[in-house]
């Protein structure tokens, strides 16, 4: 029966295998910027798993485009990419035709989509890119008058692991960023401290 399910949504054009699977369905995260973790847990909030990460390059409290800051709050997963797009589900990344744009969107346009947005290079992990977007600024952040869009949660080739080094996004390590994408579905709450 399971294999039925997966068959009917991989030929129905869903590619929803494995981020919509019921038994992802609920799990959610907590960064903890003091000390650059973000933890997994399912939705009876148990500790699946805890990942090393990077953070934004000025530190947390994003409010405005261009701060170099990580948001603070409670978010959720707006889109997912994956160079792995075939077995893992999401949007593709391939080379040249994957980005982010305005109001944190995806788009495979190129007059669309951010030049430092680039989702298939070594920034966002190269040939093994994974991209989870978070829907910065949320509400309660434009009634704060917050600006700036394209916050994710990617892999990464070019280190910050650890520290404080980028332009407000949360950094992984390939494997990590993989395997965190394969736990999360579409509208997983992040929470961020």
């Amino acid at each position: 029966m399971k294999l039925l399910y997966w068959v009917i949504l991989l030929f129905s054009g869903q590619y929803c295998y494995p981020q919509n699977s019921p038994d992802i369905l609920g799990n959610y995260i907590i960064i903890e910027s003091k000390t650059f973790t973000l933890n997994l847990y399912n939705k009876q909030n148990n500790l699946i798993k805890s990942y090393r990460i990077g953070l934004g390059k000025n530190g947390m409290g994003k409010t405005k485009r261009g701060d170099k800051k990580t948001p603070v709050g409670t978010y959720e997963i707006t889109w997912k990419a994956s160079r792995f797009w075939q077995t893992d589900g999401g949007d593709p990344i391939i080379d040249g035709q994957a980005f982010a744009g305005p109001n944190s969107m995806f788009t495979t346009d190129p007059k669309i989509g951010y030049d430092d947005e680039q989702l298939w290079t070594d920034s966002y992990g190269g040939k093994e890119a994974v991209v989870m977007c978070i829907n910065y600024p949320n509400a309660e952040d434009k009634l704060k008058n917050y600006t700036g869009d394209c916050i994710e949660i990617h892999a990464t080739q070019v280190g910050g692991i650890g520290e404080y080094g980028s332009a407000g996004c949360v950094r992984m390590y390939p494997a990590d960023a993989r395997d965190l994408y394969n736990y999360l579905a579409i509208g997983a709450r992040v929470i961020i401290t």
